[in-house]
């Protein structure tokens, strides 16, 4: 049977909800274990940075992602994507159980390192395939779907680290060995695309070949960069704030990042509504780093749990609103051929810029003094971003009614 058969097939459907459970490894690589950081600093108290190295085994497997994201893409363009991706699933399990059982922060790290390698193959060929198996309005629909398990998944996520971190900071690690039964479903569901059959999809889907422009690319990158950085801020430190104003409790911590996530889903599926009002890519930028930049601002003010709560749910809606609307614009503008590379590049910078943001609030933290406050100065930070956007909503309805009365012209005259 052929790729565009089975594309066509039940089985299809089957692989494709497949793909993306197995995309919502990527935040599980974090998040699990983020409710129980303060244990585990208290643990390795006497290792010497301590307070840089723990944020830094939470979230170096993302810098291993945005190192090896564009050549895992390469890779998998040149050599194939399943039987990739089944190798890095089973590693993933293995990789991810181990600081069980290591005594060294600098093993754990070292660990994390590898899980970060094998990561940067799952996210990438994942969402390749996805973007083999359909086209457009289907590609965009899974897309954002595709982030919306990741954000409801990360509910779970969440309540589960939190719930085992009660236990102990070492207990969440448990859940990484649960892909490993990913690795056999993707085995029997999942097929190789056909290099011929991507190309005659992508020219029935847009009416001929696509051209690629790396300008463009980079200029996502960079703005993905930019909100991978505030989209991490508070999921990182939410446990430092809380216990900043009183609340050490690691399930209050879970707690509200796990509201944080639900409002996280409903921007994700806010996207697709969005998009049929009318508004486009300049507009959703707007209004996601609009709302992360005002609950950044927010947080200085906030004395008590019930505070932190409400601007962490304007933080979610913010950030849900923002990951697919870059995952989108990114799969549209990338031609079959370019699309390893072009996903892994926006893997990249997504991955570079999680790496970044604990170590940027870490930094800055040192010269404002305060967490809080350094969070404000980030909410500062994203105002430029918003009103660049704005503009571009601005020259975008300019441009419209420009045409509108070139149409207009031409009609009269006709």
């Amino acid at each position: 049977m052929s790729s565009s058969s089975l594309a066509r097939s039940p089985k299809a459907a089957l692989a494709t909800y497949l793909l993306l459970l197995v995309n919502c490894l990527s935040p599980m690589a974090a998040i699990v274990i983020a409710p129980s950081l303060p244990q585990m600093q208290a643990h390795f108290a006497d290792v010497p940075h301590v307070e840089f190295l723990v944020p830094v085994a939470l979230t170096i497997p993302g810098l291993l992602v945005a190192l090896l994201s564009p050549l895992v893409g390469v890779l998998a363009d040149r050599f194939g994507r399943k039987r990739l991706l089944i190798w890095a699933i089973v590693g993933y399990g293995v990789l991810g159980t181990l600081p069980m059982f290591l005594q060294s922060l600098h093993a754990i790290i070292a660990s994390r390192v590898a899980l970060g390698c094998v990561e940067a193959v799952i996210v990438t060929v994942s969402t390749m395939l996805i973007g083999d198996y359909y086209s457009g309005a289907q590609r965009q629909k899974y897309l954002a779907l595709q982030t919306t398990f990741a954000s409801t998944s990360a509910i779970l996520f969440f309540m589960i680290g939190g719930a085992l971190g009660e236990l102990g900071w070492r207990v969440p690690y448990v859940v990484y060995s649960l892909p490993l039964l990913l690795a056999l479903f993707c085995q029997l569901l999942l097929w190789e695309p056909l290099p011929a059959e991507l190309a005659r999809a992508e020219e029935e889907s847009r009416g001929g070949p696509q051209v690629f422009r790396p300008y463009l690319l980079l200029g996502i990158c960079l703005i993905t960069f930019v909100g991978a950085v505030a989209f991490m801020v508070l999921q990182i430190q939410m446990a430092y704030l809380l216990a900043g104003i009183g609340e050490h409790s690691p399930r209050s911590a879970g707690l509200i990042a796990s509201a944080c996530s639900v409002m996280i889903v409903l921007g994700t599926l806010s996207v697709h509504l969005l998009v049929r009002l009318g508004l486009r890519t300049p507009h959703c930028l707007t209004l996601a780093f609009g709302l992360i930049a005002a609950s950044f601002l927010l947080i200085p003010g906030v004395h008590d749990s019930r505070g932190m709560l409400e601007v962490a749910l304007v933080n979610g809606l913010g950030c849900g609103l923002l990951l697919p609307t870059l995952a989108i614009w990114n799969m549209r503008e990338l031609p079959w051929f370019r699309r390893g590379l072009g996903t892994g590049m926006w893997y990249g910078s997504y991955c570079l810029g999680m790496f970044l943001s604990p170590i940027l609030v870490v930094a800055l933290s040192r010269a404002s003094g305060a967490l809080p406050v350094t969070v404000g100065w980030l909410g500062w930070a994203l105002v430029p971003v918003v009103l660049a956007a704005f503009v571009a909503c601005l020259c975008r309805y300019k441009r419209k009614r420009c045409i509108v009365r070139v149409v207009a012209r031409n009609l009269e005259d006709a």
